[in-house]
């Protein structure tokens, strides 16, 4: 009897038991689910890019011509530098034999008599002598004023101004006048004239046009475009440029004058890591900061070595002082990726095709395929709405995601077709 009543009290307390465990399997089970997406962490898409930006120490490349002197004499420039000039521009003039001051100022006054002739104004002649002699006497007078003043500078200031105007009123009328000459005779003196000051003066002409440089760094032979594949880095990055400026007052014949460096195209060189050699494509278009401002330019050529790679940009773009500078370490904007990003972690794989879990109006974690235009460490930039893969001979349009989509950021959590709270 007692057995029984045992065996009823030991059925009677494993029922709770039984009853519990089933009610905490069945929540198991039915929020389990709920637990896990409670993990998942989900993020909606925006539009946006990235940038892979490298630094990098370039070489720039100019195709400069230097002028030399075709003779020895006195200099005078008439070209700033920096200046943009046409071709043909007038750089500068060297005075090969002195011409005097007389010589200059008939053919000042021949050159007024011609012109009064041409114009029938035969009697301005006689009046600038009248009015030559009036500003003599004013001068004159001025002098004599600033010589009581005790007024030195003044002084020598007018002596010499006073020289200049009875030079020129000799010259109109005393001996040597031109008064009386026909225009053919004035004519055939002021070629003579013309010819004796031409031949003591060599104009020095811009042979190309560009920006008159009088700085020279003793690179132009070495970093120009005509040798620019063959530069090795061992060497061109021990360059110390040593500035000279060729502005003097007299020069001999082929002494270096200025140079004339072409402002519309002009390259940069630089060696970068093996690495990045699929980064640097022929004719990609990379963006480049100088302190100055922003400029872009192309990829012109990569050239690899058993080191490093060499890159050659070419720019057609102007930024202030390229033409003297020679070395230069900036930030380029390698590849700039536009489109919708997402976090790289959130790519999955499904059948051999990149994609993302995209939450659909029920919350359930629904496979996207993506197209990636590039990444960085923690993004990646992609495709939106659609984009275009090739099946056999045909091209077929891939839905994907949208602007504003929500997706899973850590799709190894979640499985497709599971809600997301």
């Amino acid at each position: 009897m007692s057995d029984k009543k045992n065996q009823k009290k030991r059925r009677v307390g494993i029922f709770p038991y039984l009853f519990f465990g089933t009610i905490v399997l069945y929540l198991l089970i039915h929020f389990a689910p709920i637990v896990m997406s409670s993990a998942a962490e989900t993020e909606v898409v925006k539009y946006d890019s990235i940038q892979i930006i490298h630094q990098m120490t370039c070489y720039i490349i100019r195709n400069e011509k230097l002028i030399k002197s075709n003779q020895e004499g006195e200099i005078k420039y008439f070209a700033q530098e920096g200046e943009r000039v046409k071709k043909g521009y007038k750089i500068a003039e060297i005075y090969k034999d002195a011409v005097d001051d007389a010589t200059r100022k008939k053919l000042e006054v021949v050159n007024q008599r011609i012109e009064n002739l041409n114009e029938n104004k035969e009697n301005l002649f006689e009046r600038d002598v009248e009015k030559l002699d009036t500003e003599i006497h004013k001068t004159i007078s001025q002098l004599k004023e600033y010589n009581e003043k005790g007024n030195l500078l003044k002084v020598e200031e007018l002596k010499k101004e006073l020289t200049s105007k009875l030079d020129k009123k000799r010259i109109i009328a005393g001996d040597k006048s031109f008064a009386g000459k026909n225009l053919e005779a004035l004519k055939q003196e002021q070629q003579q004239l013309e010819k004796k000051i031409n031949n003591s003066i060599s104009w020095m002409l811009s042979p190309e046009p560009g920006i008159v440089s009088y700085q020279i760094d003793g690179y132009e032979s070495i970093l120009n475009p005509s040798n620019m594949a063959a530069l090795e880095y061992e060497k061109i990055s021990k360059i110390e440029p040593q500035i000279t400026d060729l502005r003097v007052q007299k020069v001999i014949r082929t002494q270096p004058l200025f140079k004339i460096v072409d402002n519309n195209i002009w390259y940069m060189v630089t060696w970068l890591d093996k690495g990045l050699l699929d980064q640097y494509k022929v004719g990609r278009t990379i963006e480049f900061k100088f302190p100055q401002g922003q400029i872009k330019g192309q990829i012109f050529r990569v050239i690899e070595n058993d080191k490093n790679i060499a890159v050659i940009f070419k720019i057609d773009e102007y930024i202030e002082g390229f033409y003297k500078t020679r070395n230069i370490d900036l930030e380029a904007v390698v590849l700039n990726y536009e489109g919708l990003k997402v976090p790289k972690e959130s790519i999955l794989e499904k059948d051999g095709k990149k994609g993302v879990l995209v939450l659909d109006i029920n919350r359930n974690a629904t496979f996207k395929p993506v197209k990636v235009k590039g990444y960085d460490e923690v993004s990646a930039i992609v495709h939106s709405n659609v984009f275009y893969e090739i099946e056999g001979d045909q091209q077929k349009a891939v839905d994907t995601i949208k602007l504003y989509d929500e997706i899973v950021k850590n799709p190894s959590r979640v499985k497709e077709g599971q809600m997301i709270y």
